[in-house]
């Protein structure tokens, strides 16, 4: 079950699912915003809150990917670290983002934008934005859940396993290069 939710190597499930939320509520804010500032408020009104609702779904399944993801990092390590951060970012956000629901739902059965909602939700994405800055730091810093593979053709690297069949999810390294992303030396 945990290979399922997790995702393939080279596949990870984390990530389109962080996408897929961030673009939710992204929309949703930017609409209160449009709201507020009265472009067709009464469609902002009801627009933003099901695209917040929407991210608010999609929240769970991108928690617990995340999470398995997290729970397979060394403790004590940097990447773990970095991880903790993300993790407590996207939390705080997430609550962020409820609060956001739960101001703006009188708004969608009066037809209008909250200013609280707007309030919250900016706040929402500030911190959203900057838990996905450190999330980034993941994959391109750390290199979670990446398989560096520069030479593996098109045809398997397509493949689910990401051209190796071999691989499991809990064989892939999470560190594969040097923290500081430098290659040794060759004498």
């Amino acid at each position: 079950m945990r290979r399922l939710l997790q995702g393939l190597p080279g596949k990870p499930s984390h990530p389109p699912l962080t996408d897929a939320s961030i673009g939710a509520y992204t929309v949703g804010v930017v609409m209160l915003v449009f709201g507020a500032l009265g472009v067709e408020e009464e469609q902002m009104a009801h627009g933003s809150l099901l695209a917040i609702s929407f991210g608010l779904l999609l929240a769970v399944p991108t928690a617990l990917t995340g999470l398995l993801d997290w729970l397979a990092l060394p403790k004590g390590t940097p990447v773990r670290t970095t991880a903790t951060v993300h993790l407590i970012a996207m939390v705080l956000a997430t609550v962020l983002f409820a609060l956001t629901w739960g101001a703006q739902m009188d708004g969608y059965r009066d037809d209008d934008v909250k200013t609280l909602a707007v309030i919250l939700g900016l706040a929402a994405e500030g911190v959203l934005a900057a838990g996905g800055f450190v999330g980034g730091a993941l994959a391109y810093v750390y290199g979670v859940r990446v398989l560096k593979r520069p030479h593996t053709p098109v045809t398997d690297a397509l493949r689910p396993t990401g051209g190796d069949p071999e691989v499991l999810p809990e064989a892939e390294p999470s560190n594969p290069r040097p923290v500081s992303g430098r290659r040794p030396h060759s004498s």
